[in-house]
């Protein structure tokens, strides 16, 4: 293996210095893709250096953390070990492996560079699994590297204690058979069962997610928004816009601080998603028993995940293996109008959303969904609502926007 080719490839994904030591800790080879870069810790405190070259390492890549700030990771790989870093991680990481108050030359934090976790340990590990047999995972880096190996019976304790405490008090949660009613409903897309399986009323609580209320309602309406947006797929939502909705909701949950407002939320996006539901059982009430070719749904879930893409049927028939004209055919048999009318019908409910809820340019928006000009698109807008787009932003849109 070329390993200099390795060191060099390393760098220049992490921005930073790799170096490779013998067994003994002589270095054998360095290389930094910033020909300026300046190690602020190493300068100053060469016995750091000997301190991580001599950690037992168990069969791992171990990370170092250098002042709360800064990252190392030293690979073992037989007959050397590689330094990589230093780096900094976007987020907070908790680190086993801390060596506080070391003196380090001034530099400036915006000179290295800030990377993404998960990223940072798939390059580690990519050296570490090129020199073993056995590959490792990232979660077993991040068990050697982050996590308390106490947690786990801090857990069982605390499961004990609240179990223990619930027996005493008599309380107990919500009956799981009440949750299974509220969930079906949605699956269902029955409006009228989830009216009634929220009212039910029980000498009950709510479970306990976090020790400050507002994060604690903030959790909970996190776990029912996601349990919904399962049902509402099992219902037949399309995975993609279920879990969009999800983000959504889950996004203003976090903005959000006060009671009534959390609770607003959460109902409202039950009865979104119910609702959603619903509609989508309406319209297969009316459907021909070819709309449940499998073929059908490919196809659709196809033009959802490319209508920023100019989608013609040739590229629907090559995605599918079959030919164009039996697609075309087997499409308007099952939905009652042409492949083209349904990808347009698509890309300008599309436009709709984008108008009402963005700021996006009307050039902006014919160029993200693959129109070939602001005037295509708006030609055919004009024809399939009644509107130009600058009517449609006028009268719709959401007026913080316009």
């Amino acid at each position: 293996m070329n390993q200099m080719a390795l060191i060099q490839y390393i760098s220049k994904q992490l921005h930073t210095n790799v170096r490779k030591y013998s067994q003994k800790k002589e270095l054998l080879g360095e290389f930094c893709e910033k020909y300026d870069f300046i190690d602020p810790v190493f300068s100053l405190s060469p016995e750091l250096l000997e301190n991580m070259l001599s950690f037992d390492k168990e069969n791992s890549p171990t990370l170092f953390c250098v002042n709360q700030d800064l990252i190392y990771a030293v690979v073992s790989c037989g007959a050397v070990s590689f330094l990589i870093g230093p780096v900094r991680l976007e987020g907070l990481i908790d680190m086993k492996h801390e060596f506080p108050n070391v003196p380090v030359s001034e530099y400036n934090p915006d000179f290295i560079p800030a990377l993404d976790f998960s990223f940072y340990l798939r390059e580690i590990l990519l050296v570490y699994n090129l020199f073993h047999k056995k590959i490792k995972k990232e979660q077993e880096v991040i068990l050697h590297n982050c996590v308390d190996k106490s947690l786990h019976k801090q857990i069982e304790k605390n499961f004990s204690d609240m179990v223990f405490e619930t027996q005493e008090h008599q309380t107990r949660h919500n009956p799981y058979d009440q949750e299974i009613r509220e969930l079906s409903s949605i699956e269902r897309g029955d409006i009228r069962g989830l009216e009634q399986s929220i009212a039910e009323n029980y000498n009950a609580k709510l479970g306990t997610l976090a020790k400050d209320k507002t994060r604690n309602l903030k959790n909970l309406c996190i776990v029912v928004i996601a349990l919904a947006s399962r049902a509402a797929i099992r219902g037949g939502l399309h995975p993609e816009i279920s879990f969009s909705l999800s983000d959504n909701y889950i996004q203003k949950i976090e903005e959000t601080m006060d009671t009534p407002s959390l609770l607003h939320l959460l109902r409202g996006a039950e009865y979104h998603y119910t609702s959603m539901v619903h509609n989508l059982h309406q319209m297969k009430k009316n459907q021909n028993p070819e709309q449940n070719n499998p073929n059908i749904n490919l196809c659709k879930d196809y033009i959802f995940s490319h209508l920023h893409d100019k989608i013609t049927v040739q590229d629907l028939a090559e995605h599918l293996h079959l030919n164009p004209n039996y697609l075309s055919e087997l499409f308007k048999k099952s939905e009652g109008i042409s492949l083209y009318a349904y990808i347009l019908q698509e890309k300008i409910d599309r436009t709709k959303n984008l108008l009402i809820y963005s700021r996006y340019s009307y050039i902006d928006i014919a160029a993200y969904l693959g129109f070939s000009s602001q005037s295509h698109l708006g030609k055919q807008f004009k024809k399939m609502t009644g509107y130009t787009l600058r009517k449609y932003r006028l009268l719709f849109g959401v007026k913080e926007f316009q």
